[in-house]
């Protein structure tokens, strides 16, 4: 695992992303899981989140729109298929949820003991490996990927050091 630096993995319909963080797998699951973490960091550089609602469960949605840097909102749900704290988070996007799921994919999210630290193994499945070029073509994803755990690496950075 890669320390400091994010590692991206693509195969077919999944992109995976892999980074070390010093911090334990209980924190790295709390800023996952809870909205006064999320919108401090959730997105790509320069976006801003607003949370409409955060249902944190089994079955939940969580349903937030992102601020892009370009001016535009960007209006995401998201639904919770299976939480295992603090191991695991794994949800499906369901597009904007009001009929467009111009972005439809799945996650899961590993939080790996490693010492005194976490490994972060963050997989995006896609339909199919043109749906994943398609997306990325059209939202830059891979690089929004990288970018979204390098502010989430700073976000906890942030924390450490106010502690």
């Amino acid at each position: 695992m890669l320390k400091n630096n994010t590692e991206t993995v693509i195969e077919n319909n999944k992109v995976t992303y892999k980074r070390y963080f010093d911090v334990p797998a209980d924190l790295l699951f709390e800023v996952w899981s809870r909205g006064e973490h999320l919108t401090e960091w959730w997105g790509p550089d320069g976006f801003t989140l607003t949370i409409n609602s955060l249902d944190f469960s089994n079955g939940g949605i969580w349903d937030f729109v992102m601020h892009g840097p370009d001016g535009h909102n960007y209006k995401n749900k998201i639904q919770f298929l299976d939480i295992n704290q603090p191991y695991s988070i794994t949800y499906k996007h369901i597009g904007d949820g009001e009929g467009d799921a111009d972005v439809d994919f799945h996650s899961k999210i590993v939080f790996e003991s490693a010492g005194e630290g976490t490994n972060l193994i963050m997989e995006q499945l896609f339909s199919s490996k043109a749906e994943l070029e398609r997306v990325n073509e059209k939202y830059g994803a891979i690089e929004g990927g990288k970018q979204h755990v390098g502010n989430l690496a700073r976000y906890l950075d942030k924390i450490s050091k106010s502690n």
